[in-house]
């Protein structure tokens, strides 16, 4: 029987204990780049929650500031927007404007709209095919229009329900229509409105979409321009008093989240206290819609 030497085994146990170290080296190693990557995500996590958080007080104030500007009379034309300022944790852009500057989605006729869709980039038969099925989920009769969709479309396509046959409640019914692309909707809702309940549009304060729109089949679709509400507006009354109006507020905070929302109110209520109702929020972006001969203001005072 054979025996090894001292020295031989002192080295294969310092051989063996080496790479137990290395192992042992290697994988707390692995776990403190799992904890780093963990903490990372985490850190990453609150930052946009906080952001999130911040971007929404932004908004809120935003929609307080615009409330407060419509409720003081008017110095002369000016309505004081669009407007840019700074709070403490971020910037705002803020405009106000009649919902006469948009398209309105119960009252225009399905020309219009497929003439809004055409100047958003739809190609002329799926333009027409989109308004007719957008007409067809607001009237109150089942016959279908050519390219149009009623009940029984909706049911062979799966969905549980059918077209309203009713006026548009929000805009945001718009992406139960049959066939809307989410994509398309998403583009359309900077434009339309279903709180004007006219055909008219005010040209001082609609998108050169809209105003492409009306220009394309305005007359033949029964959508005119008229003439501006300012025009009727008595000096040192409260800016479109008397009318819904939409509030677009952008906000991006110190950190760089960005965040917005366009939400429709209802005429003044009261005279002393400016009091409007909502009538409907919705995400805006990216930025509220200006005229094209329009630049945005220096930033100034919130208040």
């Amino acid at each position: 029987m054979t025996s090894r030497r001292p020295g031989v085994r002192k080295a294969q146990d310092r051989g063996a204990a080496l790479i137990l170290v290395v192992w042992a080296v290697g994988l707390m190693a692995v776990i403190g780049a799992l904890i780093a990557r963990d903490a990372h995500l985490d850190a990453l996590e609150g930052n946009r929650l906080r952001g999130a958080l911040d971007g929404q007080l932004l908004v809120e104030s935003g929609q307080r500031i615009a409330l407060a500007r419509l409720a003081r009379p008017a110095i002369g034309m000016s309505t004081g927007f669009p407007l840019v300022c700074d709070l403490e944790k971020g910037r705002l852009l803020i405009n106000a404007r009649p919902v006469t500057a948009l398209i309105d989605i119960n009252a225009s006729q399905e020309e219009t709209l497929a003439a809004l869709l055409a100047v958003l980039g739809v190609q002329g038969p799926d333009a027409a095919s989109y308004a007719a099925r957008i007409a067809d989920y607001r009237d109150g009769d089942t016959t279908i229009r050519p390219g149009g969709a009623e009940y029984a479309d909706y049911t062979r396509a799966g969905l549980t329900y059918g077209p309203a046959n009713r006026p548009f409640i929000r805009t945001g019914e718009l992406s139960e229509v049959l066939g809307l692309p989410p994509e398309l909707v998403a583009a359309m809702l900077p434009f339309v409105t279903a709180h004007a309940h006219t055909t008219q549009v005010d040209p001082l304060y609609a998108s050169p979409e809209v105003l492409a729109a009306v220009a394309v089949l305005g007359t033949r679709a029964g959508t005119s321009l008229e003439e501006p509400a300012w025009a009727e507006s008595a000096e040192g009354t409260a800016p479109f008093a008397a009318e819904p109006v939409i509030i677009e507020v952008i906000a991006r905070t110190r950190s760089g989240f960005l965040t917005g929302t366009a939400t429709t109110y209802g005429p003044q209520e009261l005279a002393l206290s400016g009091s409007r109702r909502m009538i409907e929020e919705r995400v805006a972006g990216p930025e509220p819609e200006l005229a094209a001969s329009e630049a945005l203001p220096e930033p100034g005072p919130c208040y």
